[in-house]
């Protein structure tokens, strides 16, 4: 029977030995495929083409999943190489790869036993497996197989559920489409941005808007300092301004050649990034007015993004591709091409990671470092906005198809929240506990 060889979000990884475990992995396989559908299934990763790196396709295939289901026999801890050491005692070896990724990336594990084996302990694994000794493990026999795998099927499938409607703590509504949401680091203030052509400051708390601050043309895009400060915002009308909010006055404005797509603060609010139609981004001190970087794409730029510390720029441009530069020289750090127009950016605050959303419906994690991708996720709409948490360990989207979703690092669907139309906008409050969202249909919610 032929296997799945990869899986969306959300699948079923299963790991085993053929010499092991073969006998039943293949009824299991039919049992989950039956449930979940075969595209959610990944098995058989010793079929990996030639050339290919085994442990990277390993990673991403994991990565992908939800859930491993670990099958352990009465000869998986003594397997063997041909060295005659425990294939176990080997970093290289398979299963050992699989487990140790799934507990590394906090993905569960559901280990198995099968033929009366055992639950092996602590000491008889190799120290990076010895958290699975700790896993709560079901006992599969082939004369019991149907009901105890109906057992596995209920478990992963409350591992797998989703809250469909996570519950709104808070809704705005601004009458006009929200193009732009920013929250401040303590996570008391909340700006948005509007097809009307203001920027709003409002209280988390209470709702209660607390500063507007005009444009000549509708916005685009809003950002605000860490301690809550300044506001920028940029739009149509070609320029980004930055407001105090105390005062509500115009701090300092910056021209485009053409309209603004995109702004960015660094945490204390001295540096401005802007990216615009023209089609480049560029770096500005908010001080002096002057112009510290500019980076040039073949198309429009449509989003940037800064590091709190204002060392890194991230770009995403409907050339198709995302960049990374140095943001005080505008040099060229990371490249990474997708398959259609890049229209959302977010790093996390240590600038390791780059997160991208584009046309093509999907958004990815990068290692900002190699350029290597660590996860894809997809939705049934281009992607419009992404977040990454303060500890860089979820990712938020916002998408055409009128829902935002959280996901683990991992490319797990974790929530998932709709509105009444496109999502424009995501961000995490400081604690990573809260999502707040702009929209399309007039609203920002939290």
């Amino acid at each position: 029977m032929e296997r799945a060889t990869a899986t969306p979000s959300g699948g079923i990884f299963i790991s085993y030995r053929r010499q092991d475990a073969s006998h039943l992995a293949g009824r299991l396989y039919d049992r989950l495929a039956d449930t979940f559908g075969a595209a959610q299934i990944f098995m058989d990763v010793d079929t990996i083409g030639l050339g290919r790196d085994f442990a990277e396709v390993i990673a991403r295939a994991i990565g992908s999943c939800r859930v491993l289901v670990a099958l352990i026999g009465p000869r998986w801890l003594a397997a063997a190489g041909q060295d005659g050491r425990p294939r176990l005692a080997d970093p290289g070896d398979f299963v050992r790869l699989e487990i140790q990724t799934a507990l590394d990336r906090d993905i569960l594990v559901i280990p198995v036993l099968i033929d009366g084996a055992g639950m092996p302990g602590p000491g008889e694994l190799p120290p990076p497996l010895a958290r699975l000794s700790r896993r709560n493990a079901l006992f599969m026999r082939h004369e019991s197989f149907r009901r105890d795998a109906d057992e596995l099927v209920t478990a992963i499938e409350r591992a797998l559920a989703l809250d469909p409607d996570p519950p709104v703590e808070r809704t705005l509504r601004l009458g006009h489409e929200v193009n732009g949401l920013a929250v401040d680091a303590a996570g008391l203030l909340l700006v948005t941005g509007s097809a009307d052509g203001t920027a709003r400051v409002w209280e988390v708390a209470s709702g209660a808007e607390r500063a507007r601050f005009p444009h000549d043309d509708g916005l685009t895009a809003v950002a605000v300092s860490a301690d809550g400060r300044l506001v920028a915002a940029g739009g149509a009308d070609h320029t980004a301004r930055v407001w105090e909010v105390a005062s509500g006055a115009e701090r300092i404005r910056f021209d485009h050649d053409e309209g603004v797509t995109a702004v960015a603060l660094d945490a204390g609010g001295g540096l401005l990034a802007t990216g615009s139609f023209d089609p480049t981004a560029r770096v500005w001190d908010v001080v002096s007015g002057r112009q510290r970087a500019r980076a040039n794409h073949d198309s429009m730029v449509a989003a940037v993004a800064l590091t709190p510390d204002g060392r890194l720029l991230a770009t995403g441009s409907a050339d198709h591709t995302a960049r990374v530069w140095d943001a005080g020289s505008g040099g060229e750090q990371t490249w990474v091409g997708q398959d259609a127009a890049v229209t959302a950016v977010a790093l996390d605050p240590g600038g390791g990671l780059l997160a991208t959303g584009g046309e093509d419906r999907a958004a990815r994690i990068w290692e900002v470092a190699s350029g290597e991708e660590r996860a894809w996720v997809g939705h049934d709409g281009a992607v419009w906005a992404v977040a990454l948490s303060p500890d860089g360990r979820l990712l938020a989207t916002g998408s055409e198809d009128r829902t935002a979703r959280v996901w683990a690092a991992s490319g797990a669907e974790l929530a998932r929240a709709t509105h009444g139309a496109g999502v424009t906008a995501v961000a995490f409050s400081p604690d990573g506990r809260r999502l707040a969202t702009a929209s399309l249909d007039g609203t920002a919610r939290i």
